[in-house]
Parts: structure tokens; C-alpha cells; sequence
């Protein structure tokens, strides 16, 4: 317990975690009390608190850096997966709505899909004004839709918090909720480059003495690995980009009348998508 007590006192202070002390303490449950009950419950904890859930989204401060973000975001994907105004879209893992409340207005419908009620619940309270918005609350690495129901599907900063199985089971139904042709893109963290590679280092560090290492953590892979998920998830990969600290797969469903050549061909301004500067944007 001294340990514990002695870790958390200098998170608080170099933290500045004095400034936000229930927070502080949520923070501290989260990742040390409560014994990696899961991903749920790990969520649960960051959405009763507004201003760490916006933080833990991309590192936004504020609302308005929230909507910024999320704009630029949602533009980078309907250019990635040639979104079109006639699309249905799902994300899974769509915290607070960040991309889809800027996305929604561009759509047919838009899907927000996340583990945790109490994220949703802000979600919920910030696209009110939109009526083609529906979210869903996850239970387990199973997706709440019929198969082939969406034209476009997206996850952005979340594959990499998930276990390698749960990470391969969403791929799966994902592939599944799209239908023949569908597009998808997602991202995780890229052990083989350098900055990857030291945010992995940093992970371990800050992790090694917990006595149990919390749900939500950074979780890493390699972009041969990534390929292999994806493939044995029933879905083509059509661009692997990996010359940076993320891996970022832009995939299709197969079908029988599908030409993969074709949708290879759709994405628009892909070097958009390349991360630079911080990593959370």
C-alpha cells in the first residue's frame, strides 16, 4: 500500500491532479482499485467526469477543441473511405460522438457504438439537435446489428486499448455489420517504428509495479500483424500505412460482385490520414 500511495502522491503532484482531486481519485480506482474488472468498468469510471472523458478521447481540453478536432477527423474519413451522403456509418468505440457529431450532418445515419453507458450519456447530451444519431451500448466484443447493414465503419484511437482477442473479434464483426463492398478503417499503435516503440517503453514503465495492469491501457502491434487480423477477419485490406507511429488499415468486405481495384481506387487524400506532430488528433 505504501507503494501504491507514494506513486499516486507523485502523479498528483507532477499530474497537477491537485487541481482535480475527484478526479485524481477516479483516476487512481480506474487504473490501480479496481482490479481490471474489464473494460466497462474502466470506461465507466472516465465518463462520470466530463473534462477527464474529453481529455481521454484525443487529449481535448475543452468543447471547442473537441469540435475542432473532431471536424478535421471527420473529414480526413469521408475522404479515406469515400463517404457519401447516402451512407449509413457506424463507429465503434464513438466516445463522447467527438468525430460523429461533425460527421452525422454529411450522412444517411450515423452509428455510435461504446462499452461504456456513462460515455454515452454525454455523447447523447451533445448531439441532441441531431435526429439521424443513434448509439448503442456494447456489452462484450459483439456488435448489436443484422450482417451486412452499413455502408462505411470506422474506429479511431480504440482497437489499441482492447486485448489482442477483443481486437480480432470486433475486426470479425465488423466485418459482418458491413455490407458487400463496405469500407472500414481503423488504427492501433506501431511496435516497429520508433516512436511507437518508445511509447510502448513508456506503457511498461508506467505500469510494471500496478498489481493489476488496468483495462484501458496502450496496447501495440505490427503491421504484418495487423494484416493477418484483418485478413482472417473476412476483410481485404486495400492500404496498410505504416510509415508512422500508428498502423492504419483501410479494408473492404469482399463479396462476389465486388471489385477490389475498384474501391483500392476510392480513397481520396490518403496522406491526410498520416499523423503529424501528436498522435492523438
Amino acid at each position: 500500500m505504501a507503494v501504491i500511495n507514494q506513486k499516486m502522491l507523485r502523479a498528483f503532484v507532477a499530474g497537477r491532479y491537485w487541481r482535480h482531486p475527484i478526479r485524481a481519485w477516479r483516476i487512481y480506482r480506474a487504473e490501480v482499485a479496481r482490479h481490471n474488472k474489464g473494460y466497462k468498468s474502466a470506461w465507466e469510471a472516465v465518463g462520470k467526469d466530463a473534462g477527464w472523458a474529453y481529455s481521454m478521447m484525443n487529449g481535448s481540453p475543452d468543447e471547442a477543441t473537441l469540435q475542432r478536432t473532431g471536424g478535421e477527423m471527420a473529414q480526413r474519413l469521408l475522404d479515406a473511405l469515400a463517404i457519401a451522403p447516402t451512407h449509413r456509418v457506424l463507429e465503434l468505440g464513438c466516445g463522447v460522438a467527438r468525430i460523429g457529431r461533425e460527421l452525422a450532418p454529411r450522412v444517411a445515419a450515423w452509428h455510435g457504438a461504446d462499452i461504456s453507458g456513462s460515455i454515452l450519456r454525454l455523447a447523447r447530451r451533445r448531439t441532441r439537435h441531431l435526429p439521424n444519431v443513434f448509439l448503442h451500448e456494447l456489452e462484450r466484443a459483439a456488435l448489436p446489428f443484422e450482417a451486412a447493414v452499413f455502408d462505411r465503419a470506422y474506429s479511431h484511437l480504440v482497437l489499441f486499448h482492447m486485448d489482442k482477442e477483443d481486437l480480432f473479434l470486433y475486426l470479425r464483426e465488423l466485418a459482418r455489420v458491413l455490407k458487400p463492398g463496405g469500407l472500414l478503417y481503423f488504427d492501433t499503435w506501431n511496435l516497429l517504428h520508433p516512436e511507437g516503440w518508445q511509447r510502448f517503453l513508456w506503457e511498461l514503465e508506467r505500469h510494471r509495479d500496478k498489481p493489476v495492469r488496468p483495462a484501458h491501457r496502450n496496447q501495440f502491434c505490427t503491421p504484418d500483424e495487423v494484416r493477418l487480423y484483418v485478413e482472417q477477419a473476412g476483410l481485404a485490406p486495400l492500404h496498410v500505412l505504416d510509415q508512422s507511429f500508428w498502423v492504419q488499415v483501410i479494408a473492404a468486405r469482399p463479396g462476389a460482385d465486388v471489385d477490389l481495384e475498384v474501391l483500392r481506387a476510392l480513397p481520396r487524400n490518403l496522406e491526410a490520414l498520416v499523423p503529424r506532430g501528436r498522435w492523438y488528433y
